[in-house]
């Protein structure tokens, strides 16, 4: 329901309350049968979800392939650089 679009009496009348609020009575007697009026909590990603995550971005492959190119290249400070920044990218 779009409560927005509904004005204050008629909002009252629906909820079944007054301007003020439930009585506490009422309030406990719904908060027993209908439960606490919070939203779930979110479960955060997993380490390995986040790397997974990681190689969608087609940057990273870049990335990759330059670390790989500056390796063969003997350039291991470049190599180093570029591993430190896929590292803090995840």
């Amino acid at each position: 329901m779009n409560w927005y679009r509904i004005d204050t009496e008629a909002v009252i009348k629906q909820l079944q309350t007054s301007e003020r609020g439930l009585p506490g009575e009422e309030a406990k007697t719904r908060l027993e049968k209908e439960g606490p009026n919070k939203l779930p909590e979110a479960k955060g990603a997993s380490p390995w979800r986040l790397l997974l995550h990681q190689f969608t971005s087609p940057l990273i492959y870049i990335l990759l392939v330059a670390a790989v190119v500056t390796a063969f290249l003997a350039e291991y400070i470049d190599t180093a650089v570029i591993a430190a920044i896929l590292i803090l990218n995840a």
